[in-house]
């Protein structure tokens, strides 16, 4: 009897597609559509969008940060005041950073430390653990109707992975973390980027446009030629990428034109290192730039419909967190965002030109399929926190 084929490692399926890909045999399209300008300007479309995006995870905090008993960090994740906190117990917990008694922040967003075991609020003293619990207040025989073990801090979904803090701004019990990162969340982590893996830069700034003119400028890399023609287009193949869809999440990869060197697959795809970028986006907001020996990754929260903040890190995985130098480090972060300010700057200029009423909608080519799969994602995240 005859023996099963044996099956394609993963390294040697991509290996097959790039080739495919690039010889043009098998170059991924889908039919060219519109994306209409009020996606990115209309203010109750901006709302609704906010309410959903607080519903899924979005990366925070570096996590080396918060690795101690009590470490903490006020940070705000998508307009939630959040408090980060590493407790007694060596669990990390995010709570809503809002005293339970009036509403005020317990500490300041932006502020952050270590030793911490109680947080005081500076209304009235009502004091909580760094677990969350509310373990003391002044005149507590005065609040009969609100029993202290139902005064504790509001917790929210929280979970330390790829070197990064990610929250969910909802108090949603049992949330899946494994199932949202799924089988991308695992590729990434088998490259090295688990508990072992460090963030070496991190830079945070107000973005003048919509979040998702940020997106669609880094799902496609039609316009690397062009726009990135002074810093990296020299390094890829012009308009080739091999994508998948996952869920809600892509994965795109980026050949180089070192990739005509390999003449057969890496046994892993750690091997591809020199030879492709691999854009890990993880459905809404985030985006992993897999750059061989490191991840170049940032994070968006929409302001209002025309500004979005952006959290940049520079993340190394646990086999390379001590073998390279800080000015390794430093270069390539630097050689990563002057790319990508080069796409930020023009999501400004466009953000600027959407009400001229010039276009009724934004065109995305055969070849842009992967900003058409993105804004139908957007679209059925807001069918489903209307239903």
């Amino acid at each position: 009897m005859n023996a099963p084929l044996p099956t394609p490692t993963p390294a040697a399926a991509l290996f097959d597609r790039v080739k495919a890909a690039l010889a043009d045999t098998q170059r991924q399209r889908q039919p060219g559509t519109w994306s209409p300008v009020e996606r990115y300007l209309d203010p109750r479309r901006h709302d609704r969008e906010l309410a959903a995006l607080r519903r899924l995870p979005q990366a925070v905090a570096d996590a080396a940060a918060l690795q101690t008993p009590g470490d903490w960090l006020a940070c705000s994740v998508h307009g939630v005041p959040v408090l980060l906190t590493r407790g007694v117990d060596g669990l990390l917990r995010a709570f809503i950073n809002v005293c339970r008694h009036r509403g005020a922040a317990l500490v300041p967003e932006g502020t952050g430390g270590q030793g911490r075991e109680r947080f005081v609020c500076p209304y009235h003293s009502w004091t909580y653990g760094n677990h969350g619990a509310c373990v003391g207040r002044p005149h507590d025989h005065d609040f009969p109707h609100a029993p202290k073990d139902a005064s504790g801090l509001v917790e929210l979904p929280c979970e330390q992975r790829i070197g990064l803090v990610w929250v969910v701004a909802a108090a949603l019990p049992g949330f899946d973390w494994n199932a949202w990162f799924g089988t991308l969340g695992e590729e990434i982590e088998a490259l090295g980027f688990d508990a072992g893996s460090r963030v070496h830069r991190h830079r945070h700034f107000v973005q003048p446009s919509n979040w998702k003119l940020v997106l669609d400028a880094n799902l496609e890399s039609y316009h690397f030629a062009y726009a990135h023609r002074a810093t990296i287009a020299h390094l890829f193949h012009d308009n080739v990428v091999v994508h998948d869809q996952v869920g809600a999440h892509q994965r795109i990869v980026l050949p180089k034109r070192s990739f005509g060197e390999l003449s057969a697959p890496p046994a892993t795809l750690e091997g591809f290192a020199r030879y492709i970028n691999t854009i890990y986006f993880l459905f809404p907001s985030t985006l992993l730039l897999w750059e061989g020996d490191h991840i170049n990754a940032f994070a968006l929260s929409p302001t209002d419909s025309a500004s979005t903040r952006v959290d940049g890190w520079l993340i190394a995985p646990h086999q390379h967190t001590h073998t390279r130098s800080d000015s390794y480090w430093q270069r390539n972060f630097d050689l990563f965002w002057a790319a990508i300010d080069e796409d930020f700057e023009l999501a400004a200029s466009m953000q600027r030109g959407l009400a001229s009423g010039a276009n009724a909608a934004l065109c995305f080519g055969e070849n842009e399929f992967a900003c058409a799969a993105f804004h139908d994602a957007v679209q059925r995240m807001l069918d489903r926190q209307a239903e």
